[in-house]
């Protein structure tokens, strides 16, 4: 219901599409309800796009191994305590050209990532590439 009411209110007001993680019914459909949503946007889905991948974490220190992994993977990361809560956010960005079957292969990797910190990987969001 969540990913339904965000997707709904991005159409509306033009911003980025989101696809939740581990906290919201993580499943490959919800990645492929998102590249949907892009397409009907007119997003060109043959082109990369500055992908924000969310992973959480309980403290500091593990948010920041998590963001030195990423950062070795080419990601660009941010790190900062959570809007809410007493958590960790590391805010990773690539340039992914968004399928099905890169989604996946990285919803995989994050979630592992942060399960290894005892955190969650939360998603991903897009902004439309024409």
């Amino acid at each position: 219901m969540k990913v339904i009411a965000l997707i709904v209110i991005s159409l509306l007001l033009g911003v980025t599409f989101r696809s939740f993680g581990q906290q919201a019914s993580a499943s490959p459909a919800n990645d492929d309800a998102v590249i949907e949503q892009l397409r009907l946007a007119g997003s060109d889905l043959s082109k990369p796009h500055p992908i924000d991948f969310y992973l959480y974490a309980p403290t500091q220190e593990s948010v920041e191994r998590i963001a030195r992994v990423l950062s070795n993977k080419g990601f660009k990361v941010k790190v900062e305590q959570a809007a809410t809560g007493t958590d960790w956010l590391a805010l990773a960005t690539k340039e992914v050209v968004p399928t099905s079957a890169a989604l996946a292969d990285l919803r995989r990797d994050l979630t592992a990532l942060a399960l290894r910190e005892h955190g969650d990987y939360d998603g991903w969001e897009a902004p439309v590439v024409k």
